[in-house]
């Protein structure tokens, strides 16, 4: 990958632009009726305030979405076919608005092209040169193959995986959960997230000083136990009474705000001074993660009592808070157990690096 891009440009840049256009227009086709039907669709430098911002545009998108509810929604209280528009009309405000964004980056900021220098030998000066080319020869040392020498990098695999579950899992069921098994009004779709992210900025500010009083593996512990106490919560919810579940969405947003940024943190521990192979690892992180909650999210819904239409099924009501209890609060759990099995090779971090040396040596 990072051989490949316009060099006048930017590689990186080149990437991130046909990432961008990419999402556009996947992302146009989610939320509008599909043509010739009748149905809407169903569907690291600073980490914390990188995790902020994002949590801090799922805020805007929420209140947005209940703006539109109420203004381009339909009369009736739960959500159906009537409201169409108004997330058709989110969908392309959210895109609008990234486009633009994205514009803005791509005019603005510039990308350093280092590797245009090296093609230019001619004009370096010849210590310089060598000692670029001694710096390049060792970062090449560092292989893709060579990461799968490691076990840390499986373990910090299985915890960013963990990690992601147990936060896509109710980013994508509690509108479910909160209109199936609370029987709450289609605007609840809007502001219980709302508060939920609203948490996860706050669990991003105190995610430093936590880590800096109790360390990063302890603070991602207690970002875990904090996702399965929600995950309790929402089970024993009763609907007669469902303010008190505010409660649980503020534990898991804090939670889950907390687990993702160390998780992220770990794997930059991971990568270390390995920049070159960073993308790989990234990459393959964001691979496992997409994979299993997808698997995860397929099989829920291949599972799901379909007979059951929303707010007139006991077993529906029970189907999702089952989801939205047992599979964020054993993944949360999963992944505190393989933080701590991970510790156990905080030692080990200059062998792995020497071993890392010495296969790609071979």
């Amino acid at each position: 990958m990072d051989n490949i891009g316009i060099k006048t440009y930017g590689k990186r840049k080149t990437w991130h632009g046909l990432g961008t256009v990419l999402v556009a227009v996947s992302f146009a086709f989610m939320f509008h009726k599909c043509f010739g039907c009748g149905e809407s669709s169903t569907q690291i430098q600073q980490l914390y305030y990188g995790s902020g911002f994002t949590f801090a545009c799922g805020i805007a998108v929420y209140l947005l979405m209940w703006l539109l509810l109420h203004l381009a929604g339909s009369k009736v209280d739960s959500l159906g076919p009537g409201d169409d528009k108004a997330f058709s009309y989110l969908s392309m405000i959210v895109i609008g608005i990234g486009l633009a964004s994205s514009l803005v980056f791509h005019c603005v900021v510039k990308e350093s092209c280092q590797y245009v220098q090296l093609d230019n030998s001619q004009t370096e000066d010849p210590v310089e040169l060598r000692d670029k080319l001694a710096v390049n020869l060792e970062t090449k040392q560092r292989t893709i193959l060579s990461w799968f020498t490691l076990k840390r990098f499986y373990l910090v695999g299985l915890m960013y995986m963990f990690t992601r579950i147990a936060i896509n899992v109710p980013q994508v069921y509690l509108p479910l959960y909160l209109t199936s098994s609370l029987l709450l009004n289609k605007k609840s779709i809007a502001y219980y997230p709302l508060v939920m992210l609203i948490c996860s900025v706050l669990g991003c500010f105190l995610t430093r000083p936590l880590t800096k009083f109790g360390g990063k593996r302890v603070t991602y512990v207690c970002g875990a136990v904090l996702v399965i106490g929600s995950a309790f919560w929402f089970m024993l919810q009763s609907k007669d009474n469902p303010n008190p579940t505010y409660g649980a969405t503020a534990m898991i947003g804090v939670g889950s705000s907390i687990m993702l940024i160390l998780s992220l943190s770990m794997t930059a521990d991971l990568i270390g001074d390995h920049t070159d192979t960073a993308a790989f690892v990234y990459g393959s992180m964001s691979l496992v993660d997409k994979l299993s909650s997808g698997a995860i999210i397929a099989l829920i819904q291949h599972y799901h009592p379909s007979k059951c239409t929303s707010g007139s099924c006991e077993s529906s009501d029970r189907y999702y808070r089952y989801t939205m209890s047992v599979l964020p609060g054993t993944a949360a759990l999963l992944g505190a157990v393989a933080t701590i099995v991970l510790s156990g090779f905080l030692g080990k971090s200059p062998s792995d690096h020497k071993k890392l040396e010495n296969n790609t040596e071979e």
